[in-house]
């Protein structure tokens, strides 16, 4: 029996809560709700945030709700608390979204221990980790240092997950065609561009979603190696051709033919698991938020490439091309963003209060 002394209190349950709705999901839909009582802190789904048609199956709700978990886990440790988390029970041959009524995971305190610099650094990024669509900085200043890249793949790493990186040519190649294939798909479908116009709002409108100032503008025709999805902000590009043109493992930005703009030649990570059941989703999403705190960290910006994973076809042919072995469960570019640039504000949380039931 859990002693009084080990419980997680309910001061503890809502600041951990408030730092692990920072999370990032698909849309912003912050699909997750929490609960404590005198087991634990319960983290569950919330199917009615289900994107029907981007994500029937709900693999990437639950790759948002891994995400949360990661933070709320390090968020207990902000507080000296020391946490066992419980994942499941998740059947060997179920799929989709648990019931509304399953949790998917519990925390339980299991001791007490003040956080290591490093754990507090990641605590730190949380309120500065912003989804950066905009372009990253121009060659050498934009690469990231081989440090960069092993402190992010270690970041995946120590969710149970793998990191590759896009780096070669040919897998660049296909890569980008990969993306630009599923993008067209997504991009040519009434039923997607509904729900997505369903979740592109402003924070007056409600405390989620993807307001305007998440997908800034990008005066005239924007030239990137990957295409980045098009939310459909008047007066600008979020948009852009595939160049089909390799840049280095760290990323950059590169001249292009004369009479065109710079093409951007990001940093691409694919995260993956071993298998590709649910709770895997929710170990791809844990690894994903780490992944995103830690560049943040370290002064990097990131943004999802969330078309070719989308859609089942493209995500395994996005495994056969990379050659890993497993199942990737999401793709980011990251870069180093412009200093000449104001800081993005932060997209909308639905509150505590909100999404926090106490007994």
């Amino acid at each position: 029996m859990v002693g009084t002394a080990m419980r997680l209190t309910e001061n503890d349950a809502r600041a951990i809560v408030e730092l692990a709705e920072l999370a990032p999901s698909i849309h912003n839909t912050q699909p997750w709700r929490w609960r404590l009582d005198a087991a634990g802190l319960h983290l569950f789904a919330d199917p009615a945030r289900l994107l029907q048609v981007a994500d029937p199956e709900g693999r990437q709700l639950l790759i948002s709700c891994g995400a949360s978990l990661a933070f709320a886990r390090l968020a207990a440790r902000s507080r000296g608390l020391l946490v066992d988390a419980v994942l499941g029970p998740f059947a060997d041959d179920e799929t989709g979204v648990p019931a509304a009524a399953q949790p998917l995971v519990a925390l339980t305190v299991s001791g007490r221990r003040p956080a290591s610099p490093a754990e507090a650094d990641l605590v730190a990024a949380m309120a500065r980790r912003h989804t950066d669509r905009r372009p990253f900085l121009a060659g050498d200043r934009g690469r990231l240092t081989p440090d960069d890249l092993s402190a992010l793949r270690h970041a995946a790493e120590a969710e149970s997950a793998w990191a590759w990186f896009v780096d070669d040519t040919d897998s660049r190649i296909e890569t980008s065609v990969l993306l630009s294939r599923a993008d067209w798909h997504e991009a040519h479908d009434p039923a997607y561009a509904a729900e997505l116009r369903q979740w592109r709002h402003e924070p007056s409108v409600a405390a989620d979603g993807i307001p305007s100032s998440a997908v800034p503008d990008v005066a005239g025709e924007r030239q990137s190696e990957f295409v980045l999805r098009d939310f459909g902000v008047d007066g600008g590009n979020d948009t852009a051709g595939a160049t089909g043109a390799a840049g280095a493992t760290g990323g950059g930005t590169e001249a292009a033919a004369p009479g065109e703009g710079p093409v951007e030649r990001p940093t691409v990570l694919v995260v993956g698991t071993d298998s590709d059941r649910p709770v895997d989703w929710l170990i791809a999403g844990g690894a994903t938020g780490r992944v995103m705190l830690t560049a943040t960290a370290r002064g990097l910006a990131a943004s999802p490439l969330g078309q070719v994973i989308d859609l089942t076809a493209s995500r395994a042919q996005l495994g056969a091309v990379i050659g890993a072995t497993g199942h990737a469960q999401m793709m980011l570019r990251l870069g180093r963003p412009d200093p000449a640039l104001p800081p993005l504000p932060g997209t909308p949380r639905r509150g505590v209060d909100e999404i926090l039931r106490i007994g």
